[in-house]
């Protein structure tokens, strides 16, 4: 990532700002990286592809992570919220374009449809996910099947498209796509499922509730016919105001606990895992690649 961001952005404050986002990037877990690097190596693909395959990729969510983090304003601790957000967006366009230079490094000496396929999986992935992205933003879906598609679209489509570019990369047209689609988007919504539930037990500036967002837990509080879900409607819908909340947080984050959104949250997302490991039991895959495929459900 490093290299490709030197190599092409020669303008020298563009440069020292991408090499900050990149080195903040690294200290997070990169499973998307993993899973494309991962996916490579389990379909033939060289060291040097999956490498190229796990730059893409988090060069890619880099990008997606800017952009998110711009839109909603609910994370400070970033080091793209510390710098103008024009220059951000800036740095995220380029990460996006590096992302797709990574693949083409990567299919060096391979027969150009792979790297056209790795290309052609990873837009597609980013593009279904836009969709799901605009839908949350506009948080006006209203149903759980409603929000468990805006999030197979948003965080589903992004694991799905990184396992499938990385395995085009190492197989073209060989890979069987359509389970890796499955499986890849399973693992997307359990992921995201579980960062939901965090997202109500935390009590910081990134607190789902604290911002009005909608989430799967927060849609079973909001059906939910007790007082203190009614108090907590009538914050949504600007009755009353955030003060009101944080003087009663001890309350709040009990109702919480008790309710059953977090429960509810978690069989959704238990639900999720067991179509993951479904699918990829019945991979024709080595047992050690099922094996490294099942940590990530």
């Amino acid at each position: 990532m490093t290299q490709l961001a030197e190599e092409y952005f020669h303008e020298p404050a563009l440069r020292q700002l991408a090499s900050e986002f990149i080195v903040y990037k690294s200290t997070e877990s990169g499973v998307f990286g993993t899973l494309a690097s991962l996916h490579c190596q389990m379909h033939g693909g060289t060291a040097d592809q999956a490498v190229y395959a796990a730059a893409a990729a988090e060069l890619m969510m880099l990008a997606l992570d800017i952009y998110d983090d711009l839109q909603d304003g609910d994370n400070d601790a970033v080091p793209w919220a510390q710098c103008p957000p024009p220059l951000a967006l800036n740095s995220a366009i380029g990460f996006q374009a590096l992302a797709l230079e990574a693949l083409r490094r990567g299919g060096e000496g391979c027969p150009a449809r792979h790297t056209e396929l790795a290309i052609q999986k990873l837009n597609e992935g980013v593009l279904r996910a836009v969709n799901g992205q605009h839908a949350d933003l506009r948080s006006e879906w209203q149903t759980e099947e409603a929000c468990l598609q805006m999030i197979a679209d948003k965080s589903g489509a992004l694991v799905a498209a990184v396992c499938m570019a990385g395995t085009a990369l190492a197989a073209g047209e060989r890979g069987c796509y359509e389970a890796i689609a499955a499986y890849g988007q399973a693992i997307g919504i359990a992921a995201q499922l579980r960062n939901d539930v965090d997202g109500l037990e935390r009590w910081d500036k990134r607190n789902d509730l604290l911002h009005r967002k909608r989430t799967l837990p927060l849609l079973f509080i909001m059906e939910d016919q007790t007082e203190e879900a009614e108090r907590l409607r009538a914050y949504y819908s600007h009755r009353i105001g955030l003060e009101e909340i944080l003087t009663d947080k001890l309350g709040v984050m009990e109702y919480i606990r008790r309710c059953g959104c977090l429960e509810y949250a978690q069989v959704h997302r238990y639900i999720q895992k067991g179509v993951a490991e479904q699918i990829i039991a019945g991979l024709e895959l080595e047992e050690h690649w099922k094996e490294a495929l099942l940590e990530y459900t």
